[in-house]
């Protein structure tokens, strides 16, 4: 059974999600990925930031290194001819996901699966965290709070020695509580918000004008946990499809948490090649993990 809400319901999530955060209309192929939150780029220069160090608890496993973002070995040389850093430093802020021009003070960062980097972003969400491997894959945990969810953010370490403008973002705990409010009562039970909360976001969402974006998760979900907005913006439980351009994304709550690897999501459209960027992600409870896709 299909269950909706009505589209007026959704307006503010839909601005809220889109226009700061997937770029409506963007056909220009991969995004740059946010957590529930997501790991996109800010411009201008990036101000000293404050930085701590020390080894976080996750006690997580490694993470795989995303297919489109090389084998996770380092580079023998640039095209200058030097050898590329042994080292990278990366350098950004966290902000609001919801309000993203919002700076995120004292966000507690890690990294899942490599205890060594640690920060705390400033004053004004600035952080500077390292070091790292160049050429691979990290993915950031912000820790949750009482007024954020946290987050999982991928990123590629590029093989700059300082890679600046990295962008990190978290959720709102009221602003999650809305979207769930919304279905209640056509969900067989509530929510569980220790649970792990998956956003399967589409980049280019001018692909759901030729047809629409089936995201297939692997295990399957439980029926009643995961939902996307239909044609006309309304939100629908058990829907797998993306066909709402404003809004392109499948939601899954309820996950358990996971090591990169035990999910992965598979998109399928009609016309276009589907890609699943960073397809190695971890989960953790009380946060969301951003998978982003795109369809060329």
């Amino acid at each position: 059974m299909r269950y909706g809400v009505k589209t007026s319901n959704l307006v503010a999530m839909a601005l809220a999600l889109c226009i700061p955060a997937v770029g409506c209309g963007d056909d220009s192929g991969t995004g740059s990925g946010g957590a529930d939150g997501t790991g996109g780029s800010t411009t201008g220069d990036v101000a000293t930031p404050a930085t701590t160090t020390g080894a976080d608890s996750t006690g997580a496993e490694s993470t795989g290194v995303a297919s489109n973002e090389g084998d996770g070995s380092t580079s023998t040389a640039d095209s200058t001819g030097e050898p590329p850093p042994v080292e990278v430093t990366v350098e950004g802020e966290v902000v609001d996901f919801v309000a993203m021009a919002t700076p995120i003070a004292g966000a507690e960062i890690s990294v899942f699966g490599n205890p060594g980097p640690t920060a705390t972003s400033d004053a004004e969400g600035l952080f500077s965290i390292g070091t790292f491997e160049p050429d691979t894959t990290a993915h950031f945990v912000l820790a949750p709070n009482e007024t954020y969810l946290g987050a999982i953010v991928p990123a590629a370490i590029e093989s700059d020695e300082l890679q600046e403008d990295q962008q990190l973002s978290q959720i709102p705990r009221a602003f999650v509580d809305i979207q769930l409010m919304l279905l209640e009562g056509m969900m067989p039970e509530p929510p569980d918000l220790t649970q792990s909360i998956i956003i399967v976001r589409l980049i280019n969402n001018a692909a759901v004008m030729e047809g629409a974006t089936t995201i297939d998760m692997t295990p399957a979900p439980a029926p009643g946990t995961f939902y996307a907005p239909d044609e006309t913006g309304a939100a629908i439980l058990n829907e797998n499809d993306i066909t709402f351009g404003a809004l392109p994304v499948v939601v899954y709550f309820n996950v358990d948490a996971s090591d990169p690897g035990d999910i992965s999501f598979e998109a399928t459209h009609p016309t276009r090649d589907c890609e699943v960027l960073f397809p190695d992600f971890p989960t953790l409870g009380e946060h969301i993990t951003l998978v982003d896709i795109t369809c060329l």
